[in-house]
C-alpha cells in the first residue's frame, strides 16, 4: 500500500453569478489508491466551515452538509509505467517530435488530476484539547483582514480532518475502513531531535507539487503526543501534507496542520504537525498504547542532555528568555531579558528546580552587546552542567544549533526543556554571528552550539535577537548572536577575580560595533 503527497483543490465563488471564481487548495495524503486525507483549513471559505465551528467536536453526519460541498480535484505526480505499451510509446514519440527534444518527459511536467467528493469531516479531540490548552493565545494563518475572526475560524479548523473518496459519491461506504488502513500505515510519532521530511504543495501551485522540505522535530506536546513542532519550512497551502521520517523506509508519521502562526505579535516560524497515529486512534476509538519507540541514538541523547542541563529559562516580570550556566552559580543571559530587575524578581528554571537570581552585571539598554550576568545559589545548581566554550571562531556555512524557550506551560514547568532548532552560520564577524536557526521570543540569551568532529558540544555565541521591521514583523530565520570570543575572557576573569570593573568592558563603545548591532551602515568616514 503506497502513500503519496498530493494537492487538493476546488473551485469556489462567493456569489450566485459565479463572477469571481477562486481556486482553494491545500496539500493531502493519497493512500490505498482510492482515498485522500487532507486538512480542514481547505474548507475555510465555505459556509460549512461555520457549521463545523458550531458543532464543537460533534460528528457531522447529515447528508445536506455533504451534498452542498464542491467537487474536489486531486493533483498528483504521474507515475511512469515500467514498460510502456505501443500506444504510450507512440504518444511519447509524438511529443518529442513536437517540442524540439525538450525533456518534457521529466516528472515535473507530468501530472494527473483526479476528481472526488468529500465523504467525511471530523474534529480530532486530542488536537482540539491542545488548541484550547496551549494555542489559546496564538494567531493562526496570515494577518490580513479581520484578524480575530480569522483566528477563531483557524483554531476551529486546526483540529479538523477531511476524507475524500476518489471513486464514488456514495457516502454509505464505511469510512472507518480506509481510516483503519491508514492507521496501519502510520508509525509512532518521532522523538524530539528526529529528522523529518514534509511533502507539500505551497500556494496551490503545481510548480511546487510535492516540494520536499527537511528539518528536525523541535518539540513534542503531550505524552501520546498531540502535536509536533518542526523547523522544516512550509508555507500557506502546505496544510494536510504528509510528514515522513527520513531514511530508507520514509515512514509516515504525521500531517501538517498549520504552516503560518503568530504568538504575541511575532511570527512563530515553526510548522505544526499532527501525529497521525494519535489522530486516527482517537477517531477509531482504538486504545493507543504509549509508543514503544526504537531507542534513539545514544549520541543524540547525550547531546540533548548536555544542552538541556546547561540551558535555563530566565524570567523577569513579563519578560522571559534563556540563560547559559557558566558554573559556580553564574548564568549568562541578555540584558533586555532582565531590563526591569530593579522592580521585578529574576527567576531561573531548569530540570524542575526554580531559583531566584541576582543581577551582577547588565549592559546599558540598547547597547551592544546586550548581555547580563546573573548569580544563583551554587548549592542548588549541582544538577546543572557548565557550558564549554569554543576556542575556534564560527565559520560561514557551518551547521549549528540554537536553544531557547519560545513556548512553555505556565502551570507545568516540571518537564521544561529547551526547544532546539538547527541551521547554519550565514554570516560572521568578530562582533556578530548571523544564523538561519529558527529563533523567536524566548531564545534571547540562549546559546548557539557547535558539534565538533570529536562530538563535543561547544558554545559559539549568545543569541540576542532576530530581525524585525518598524511595523513589528519578525523574521525568525534571520537572527544575530554575540560571538563567544567577544566577551568570554572578561566573564571568566570576573568569576576568578571578582573584579566588577572588568565586566564594564563587555559594553563595546566602538561606533562601528554599535552601528552594526543597530543594523545601520558602518562605513568608514575616511
Amino acid at each position: 500500500m503506497t502513500v503519496e503527497g498530493v494537492m487538493v483543490s476546488y473551485n469556489y465563488s462567493d456569489n450566485a453569478e459565479h463572477s469571481n471564481i477562486l481556486t482553494v487548495s491545500a496539500s493531502g495524503i493519497k493512500f490505498s489508491k482510492r482515498w485522500v486525507l487532507t486538512h480542514g483549513s481547505i474548507l475555510s471559505p465555505l459556509k460549512q466551515a461555520n457549521v463545523i465551528k458550531n458543532a464543537r467536536g460533534k460528528p457531522i453526519l447529515n447528508d445536506e452538509f455533504y451534498d452542498n460541498l464542491p467537487e474536489i480535484y486531486v493533483t498528483c505526480e504521474k507515475v511512469k509505467p515500467k514498460t510502456p505499451n505501443m500506444y504510450e510509446k507512440l504518444e511519447i514519440l509524438s511529443r518529442e517530435r513536437s517540442f524540439d527534444n525538450d525533456d518534457l518527459e521529466h516528472s515535473s511536467y507530468q501530472v494527473r488530476v483526479l476528481t472526488g467528493r468529500i465523504c467525511h469531516v471530523w474534529q480530532c479531540p486530542v488536537l482540539d484539547r491542545c488548541v484550547d490548552n496551549i494555542l489559546y493565545s496564538w494567531t493562526i494563518g496570515h494577518r490580513d483582514g479581520d484578524q480575530e475572526k480569522q483566528t477563531q475560524l483557524g483554531k476551529a479548523l486546526l483540529s479538523v480532518f477531511v476524507l475524500v473518496d476518489l471513486e464514488t459519491d456514495d457516502r454509505d461506504f464505511r469510512i472507518l475502513r480506509p481510516l483503519s488502513e491508514l492507521l496501519d500505515m502510520c508509525q509512532s510519532p518521532p522523538d524530539r531531535g528526529t529528522t523529518i521530511d514534509i511533502h507539500s504543495t505551497p500556494f496551490g501551485c503545481e510548480v511546487f507539487l510535492n516540494a520536499v522540505t527537511r528539518g528536525s522535530v523541535c518539540g513534542v506536546v503531550g505524552k501520546r503526543p498531540s502535536l509536533l513542532l518542526t523547523d522544516a519550512a512550509t508555507a500557506l497551502g502546505s496544510e494536510g501534507g504528509p510528514v515522513f521520517t527520513t531514511g530508507p523506509n520514509n515512514s509516515l508519521v504525521g500531517a501538517v496542520v498549520c504552516s503560518v502562526s503568530w504568538w504575541r505579535g511575532e511570527w512563530v516560524g515553526l510548522t505544526l504537525a499532527a501525529p497521525l497515529k494519535s489522530v486516527l486512534a482517537a477517531k477509531l476509538r482504538v486504545q493507543q498504547p504509549l509508543p514503544t519507540r526504537t531507542p534513539p541514538s545514544p549520541l543524540y541523547v547525550r547531546i540533548l542532555e548536555l544542552i538541556d542541563r546547561s540551558t535555563m529559562l530566565v524570567r523577569c516580570g513579563a519578560a522571559w528568555g534563556a540563560g547559559l550556566y557558566l558554573g559556580g552559580g553564574h548564568v549568562l543571559t541578555c540584558a533586555h531579558v532582565v531590563k526591569h530587575h530593579s522592580t521585578h524578581k529574576v527567576s531561573v528554571y531548569c530540570d524542575n528546580v526554580k531559583q531566584f537570581a541576582s543581577v551582577r552585571y547588565k549592559t546599558k539598554d540598547d547597547r551592544a552587546y546586550d548581555l547580563a550576568l546573573l548569580y544563583v545559589s551554587p548549592a542548588h545548581s549541582t544538577h546543572m552542567l557548565p557550558a564549554v566554550f569554543a576556542e575556534d571562531t564560527a565559520q560561514k556555512g557551518e551547521s549549528v544549533l540554537a536553544a531557547g524557550f519560545p513556548y512553555f506551560n505556565e502551570t507545568n514547568l516540571e518537564h521544561l526543556k529547551p526547544t532546539v532548532t538547527s541551521g547554519h552560520v550565514n554570516n560572521v564577524s568578530p562582533s556578530l554571528i548571523q544564523t538561519t536557526c529558527c529563533v523567536q521570543s524566548g531564545f534571547s540569551g540562549g546559546p548557539i552550539f557547535r558539534i565538533t568532529k570529536e562530538l563535543k558540544v561547544e558554545v559559539l555565541g549568545t543569541i540576542v535577537s532576530n530581525a524585525k521591521t518598524e511595523t513589528g514583523a519578525s523574521y525568525p530565520y534571520i537572527n544575530m548572536a554575540v560571538p563567544t570570543k567577544a566577551f568570554i575572557r572578561l566573564v571568566q576573569h570576573f568569576i576568578l577575580e571578582r573584579d566588577e570593573n572588568v565586566l564594564s568592558q563587555i559594553e563595546n563603545k566602538k561606533d562601528m560595533i554599535q552601528s552594526q548591532w543597530r543594523l545601520l551602515p558602518y562605513r568608514s568616514k575616511i
